[in-house]
């Protein structure tokens, strides 16, 4: 990271894609099968566990402490 005058850090891209990956996750509803699944992505964005419905993947989130963040 870099300092500037301002006091303000920069991250780099890759350093950016890192940040939180340990500790945050988001859920996604996707179509598979026809069926509807909730698959929970790490801040990073890979796929960790698909789930029948989202209380199931946002407790399996609390379950693994990693905090479920919304998509807008």
């Amino acid at each position: 990271m870099e300092m500037h005058e301002n006091g303000l850090r920069t991250l780099s891209s890759e350093g950016l894609a890192m940040l939180g990956t340990d500790q945050l996750a988001y859920i996604r509803a996707q179509k598979v099968k026809g069926q509807t699944i909730y698959m929970v992505h790490g801040a990073n964005g890979q796929e960790l566990a698909g789930f029948d419905n989202n209380a199931s993947a946002l407790a399996a989130c609390l379950q693994h402490d990693l905090e479920a963040v919304g998509l807008h």
